[in-house]
């Protein structure tokens, strides 16, 4: 894939505006940058605060509804003709034990965190293609936004973690079927730990969308533990400040050249996917002859047609 180039007044589309990460980026945009910025919200006066001006459009936006993210997009184009970077930021967290989590709950959370970007990605793609270059540069960036969690998961986020890892299957595959022409791009962002309110969040929507059983109620079951560190001031009071976070992916991106599929942010991401990938390696070693005992040397082989034809 060719490097990738920001352009200096592109059109930002980003999802889940209300706070935390998205509130923040948009708020950085407008007060930092000569870019345009799309925020949206389901609520739209969650919106209210970020500047008024002519680079900003503020949109209803519910991004479980097809409708409401045609009405989005179609607006966009409407003001601006293109948009230039798309950034999947809407979706919750939720905690809780996976046994006791009623179905509607947990298709409501895969809706929000996975099948959103994925429509969101399926229509902003062609605008990104055919669109953009009536009115400038061909192509675009997607900024899919997952989680340490979408390469590591703990005890009590089943379905969280379920979302988090389709999305980055999802756009590991889908960026590998881009033609260099088109000049699309993808990055996942994984951060670790970030003061917003993703801890308040995911105790509420915990509570919302389990009953409690006797089985679940011992403290110290794996994911009572983690809940109640979650909890905790303490073991929070080093994460990330959600304005470096943001700071440091615009400062990234801004800089362009060849950017990764993957994007750790926070020392805890970076550390647990490090410790992931080795421990990944070593459990590889012990099992190679094992795995490779199915199949014959030549089969090995094949991965060098997938690595070498299909951008591997």
């Amino acid at each position: 894939m060719a490097p990738y180039t920001l352009p200096s007044s592109g059109v930002w589309f980003i999802t889940g505006c209300s706070s935390g990460l998205g509130y923040t980026l948009c708020q950085y945009l407008a007060t930092h940058t000569q870019h345009r910025v799309v925020a949206t919200a389901r609520n739209p006066t969650s919106l209210n605060s970020l500047p008024e001006g002519p680079n900003i459009l503020k949109l209803t936006l519910d991004v479980t509804s097809e409708a409401s993210i045609h009405a989005a997009i179609a607006a966009t184009l409407a003001k601006w003709k293109r948009i230039d970077i798309a950034v999947n930021n809407a979706g919750y967290g939720m905690h809780a034990h996976t046994e006791l989590v009623s179905p509607d709950s947990a298709r409501q959370l895969m809706d929000t965190n996975f099948w959103s970007a994925v429509r969101v990605t399926q229509l902003v793609l062609p605008i990104m293609r055919d669109e953009n270059p009536k009115t400038g540069p061909c192509g675009g960036l997607f900024l899919q936004m997952s989680s340490a969690g979408g390469r590591q998961a703990f005890p009590g986020g089943a379905f969280y973690h379920a979302s988090k890892f389709a999305m980055e299957g999802f756009t590991e595959a889908v960026s590998k079927e881009m033609p260099e022409e088109w000049d699309i791009h993808f990055m996942l962002i994984e951060p670790g730990g970030v003061k917003t309110k993703y801890a308040e969040t995911s105790t509420k929507r915990a509570e919302e969308a389990e009953t409690q059983h006797p089985a679940y109620t011992d403290p110290k079951l794996p994911a009572n533990v983690l809940k109640a560190y979650i909890q905790n001031p303490e073991a929070t009071k080093n994460w990330a400040e959600v304005e470096r976070v943001v700071e440091v992916l615009y400062g990234f991106v801004e800089r362009g050249g060849e950017l990764p599929l993957r994007l750790p942010l926070g020392s805890d991401s970076w550390m647990m996917q490090m410790k992931g990938a080795e421990a990944s390696l070593e459990a590889l070693g012990v099992l190679k002859d094992i795995s490779c005992s199915t199949s014959s040397e030549q089969q090995m082989k094949s991965i060098d047609f997938l690595n070498e034809k299909i951008k591997g």
